[in-house]
């Protein structure tokens, strides 16, 4: 035999794919199925579902704020025909950002909102995979990928919800527990960097899936590690992400009591597997569909996942516990576990004792937790399959299950209500009842929006320079001490100056910003201006973002000087 020459070795090795390409490869895959399960929304347009309006809506107007020149818009001022809307102080901005940034290459909202959710289910595809690949081969990782965007209650977010933020938030889910295992893993920044990022851009994304992830973040750190040590550096990384997140965050602590927060809808009505035979008879996905109905959805597409689960559980511990399944599965195992069972009645106490929990109104939200879990899960059984007798049997259990998703993922896109038409008509729609000002009843009074402003006492001529946005301008002359009512809805942050001096604005008893003004020729401007909370969320943000940043160049630096050491 001819021995091989260092030569044949590195033609050899010129002929294999380099890892970055496999990866690579493994992405475009991923892409490709995106692509795929977005055909639908591409060709008929964006689904007509359970809040697409809200969002539609919302992104119009977040637009709308952009172009009239706020980099971080607290206030939507088109909105409630042009009185304007604190939702965008409470409701978190990632998703608007995109939806504007994808608009504006569309040159339509609702196809920029499209492109937005495509890019999301890619993202979603390439975060999962990155997760499995600690624990998996690239083909596996690529399965539980596949799995995790196919997964039923992920596509009925999109499909028969239209939840974009909610939608957007699987993408960070994966990062977010992967982040966990590379600062339990090893001591490198990097991984507490990933963790904060993960963790902020959740915050930023979607504050229900925010605040589930923080309850369940203890019980993942601890099924990886007992060391106090990288249990500081989890937490460490958890709160330079709140810090990140800041810029939202403290506004929503420190003026949450400024807007009603009305929900109506009760958090026990909403619990899981309960409604099973009835959701099986209904008609699924029916169209103009009640909450009820969107919970027997629910109901029906979370089924075919927890079935996986059960199957792939099975598959993984027949052979039992070993300490390698435990290592690797036992966590996700466990928080998998935990999220499906949350989502039923017999965690009811939980919820009542929980701090915070029933403000999360839907249980079924936990789905997403459990949809990260499963489909690990599901590509880990699979491997365990090879080698197993019974493997013919056990993988055509798998097989059923995963037909089982698919053909639910199937039914809830072939179903989805496509009207452009109607989705056009809500933009006109006033702005949900629990951001509405506490000062404004909700009344839409055509005196007031109808006019830039009026004047609800005494007597003066108003003349309007710049009557629209953020930031406003008049020439008013008043002829006796006279009291102005201008079109904004008020609420704290806006500000007056009268003759370049600043003035206090009221509420009005309409709950519009009042003004009063002495006899005379005055130029009055209005703005919106940050209050203390929002200045300090921005600090906050900026510093943190300085604090991550100078970690990773010390890191980096670090590393760069011990492998110097090494070479010599």
């Amino acid at each position: 035999m001819r021995a091989t020459s260092t030569a044949d070795l590195q033609n050899h090795a010129a002929e294999q794919p380099r890892p970055w390409r496999r990866d690579a490869l493994a992405i475009a895959v991923l892409v490709g199925l995106a692509t795929l399960l977005m055909v639908p929304i591409f060709a008929k347009g964006f689904p007509a579902a359970f809040d697409a309006v809200r969002h539609y809506r919302w992104t119009s107007q977040f637009i709308a704020a952009l172009a009239d020149g706020a980099w971080f818009p607290r206030w939507l001022p088109t909105a409630n025909n042009a009185q304007g809307s604190p939702a965008a102080l409470y409701y978190p901005p990632l998703t608007f950002y995109v939806g504007a940034a994808f608009s504006l290459i569309a040159r339509d909202t609702l196809q920029g909102m499209a492109l937005s959710c495509w890019l999301a289910l890619c993202l979603s595809g390439v975060t999962m995979y990155r997760f499995s690949r600690a624990l998996l081969d690239r083909r596996l990782s690529v399965l539980a990928a596949a799995v995790y965007m196919i997964a039923p209650y992920h596509l009925l977010d999109l499909y028969q919800g239209a939840t974009v933020s909610e939608f957007w938030s699987f993408v960070w889910l994966p990062l977010l527990f992967d982040g966990l295992r590379r600062v339990s893993a090893s001591e490198d920044w990097p991984g507490i960097a990933q963790l904060a990022c993960a963790y902020a851009l959740l915050v930023l994304t979607h504050v229900p899936m925010a605040f589930l992830a923080t309850v369940i973040l203890p019980v993942s750190a601890l099924a990886l590690t007992r060391d106090w040590r990288k249990l500081a550096r989890m937490a460490a990384g958890v709160a330079l992400g709140a810090g990140l997140g800041a810029i939202f965050l403290l506004p929503i602590i420190f003026e949450r009591g400024y807007a009603k927060f009305y929900f109506k809808f009760d958090y026990r009505d909403y619990f899981l597997f309960g409604h099973l035979g009835e959701a099986w008879k209904r008609h699924w996905f029916a169209p103009d569909g009640t909450p009820h109905d969107y919970l027997l959805d629910n109901e029906i597409c979370s089924a075919p996942l927890l079935l996986l689960f059960l199957i792939s559980s099975l598959v993984i511990w027949r052979r039992g516990f070993s300490k390698d399944h435990l290592r690797r599965f036992g966590g996700v195992w466990l928080v998998t576990l935990i999220g499906y069972l949350i989502t039923t009645r017999l965690t009811a106490t939980v919820w009542r004792v929980l701090p915070g929990l029933t403000q999360v109104y839907y249980p079924y939200r936990w789905m997403a937790i459990a949809a990260v879990g499963t489909s690990l899960l599901a590509a880990a059984a699979v491997r365990t399959l090879a080698g197993d007798r019974w493997r013919w049997l056990w993988g055509g259990a798998m097989a059923a299950a995963l037909a089982a998703n698919l053909a639910m993922s199937a039914a809830a896109i072939a179903r989805a209500p496509h009207d452009r038409e109607a989705l056009e008509a809500g933009l006109v729609r006033r702005d949900t009842r629990e951001y509405r000002p506490i000062w404004w009843d909700g009344d839409l009074r055509a005196d007031i929006w109808q006019a830039p402003a009026l004047v609800a006492s005494g007597q003066a001529d108003i003349q309007p320079i710049d009557a629209a946005g953020i930031r406003q301008s008049y020439t008013i002359t008043a002829n006796s001490d006279s009291v102005i009512v201008f079109r904004p809805l008020y609420f704290p942050g806006w500000v007056a100056h009268v003759d370049q001096q600043r003035a206090e604005v009221t509420p009005a008893d309409s709950g519009n910003v009042q003004l009063m003004l002495a006899p005379g020729a005055h130029a009055v401007s209005l703005s919106f201006e940050d209050t203390w909370p929002r200045a300090a969320g921005k600090i906050v943000s900026a510093t943190s973002l300085v604090i991550l940043l100078g970690w990773l160049l010390w890191w980096r630096r670090r590393r760069r000087l011990q492998g110097s050491a090494t070479r010599s």
